[in-house]
C-alpha cells in the first residue's frame, strides 16, 4: 500500500525502558469484581511520536523514514496516533500506533468489547506480559494488529506492508510486542 506522509516529525527515537511490567486494572467501581489498583494512572501528552521506540522493528526492516503525529486531548482524556513508515518498497511496513487515555475504567471496557467484536470477526491470539490484557489478530486491510490496555490506558499498534500482498517478517509480532512493551514503559513516566 502506497503511503505518502505530510507534517512528519521526524523526531528522534527514545531509549527503550527498562523493568517494564504489566500493572492491574485500576476500578473506581465499588460493586467491581476487580479490587482497586494501586497503578498509576497515565496522563495525556502532546505528542506520541517522540515517546515511541520503533528499534525493534527498524533492526530488521529498516530505518524509520517518516512519522505523523495526531493528538486531540480534551481534560483528563487524549486520543493520540503516530503513523510510521519503517524500511522502503518492497519490504517496509507502515505502523500506526494508536493510544487513547481516558477514565479508569473505560480502557478495560473498550478493549473488552474491541476484542468480542473482533473476535466475532475472526481469530485472536491471546499475549501475556504486554498490559493488564492483551491480543493479537492479523486483518487483510490493517495487517497485524497488537490490542492491549494497562490502568487507564487503551493501546492498538498496526503494521501493514508498504507493497500490498507482500508477507510480514515472521518475527513482527515479538517486534510489536516490544514496541508495545516500551510504549507503555515510556508513557507512565
Amino acid at each position: 500500500m502506497a503511503l505518502a506522509l505530510s507534517g512528519c516529525t521526524g523526531a528522534a527515537e527514545s531509549s527503550p525502558a527498562s523493568g517494564a511490567t504489566s500493572t492491574a486494572i485500576v476500578s473506581t467501581s465499588a460493586t467491581s469484581a476487580v479490587p482497586p489498583s494501586t497503578a498509576t494512572l497515565y496522563r495525556p501528552i502532546d505528542a506520541l511520536c517522540p515517546k515511541l521506540d520503533l528499534r525493534a522493528v527498524a533492526d530488521i526492516i529498516g530505518p524509520v523514514a517518516s512519522r505523523q503525529d495526531t493528538s486531540r486531548t480534551s481534560g483528563s482524556t487524549a486520543n493520540l496516533a503516530c503513523t510510521a513508515t519503517v524500511g522502503r518498497l518492497p519490504n517496509g511496513v507502515v505502523m500506526t500506533v494508536h493510544v487513547d487515555i481516558v477514565e479508569p475504567d473505560s480502557a478495560r471496557l473498550m478493549y473488552e468489547g474491541m476484542r468480542q467484536a473482533q473476535q466475532d470477526a475472526g481469530p485472536v491470539t491471546e499475549l501475556t506480559g504486554v498490559g493488564a490484557a492483551a491480543y493479537t489478530y492479523t486483518d487483510e486491510s490493517t495487517g497485524f494488529n497488537l490490542v492491549t490496555y494497562d490502568a487507564n490506558l487503551y493501546l492498538t499498534i498496526a503494521a501493514a506492508p508498504l507493497r500490498l500482498g507482500a508477507a510480514l517478517p515472521g518475527d513482527l509480532p515479538a517486534r510489536l510486542t516490544a514496541v508495545a512493551t516500551s510504549t507503555l514503559a515510556a508513557l507512565r513516566t
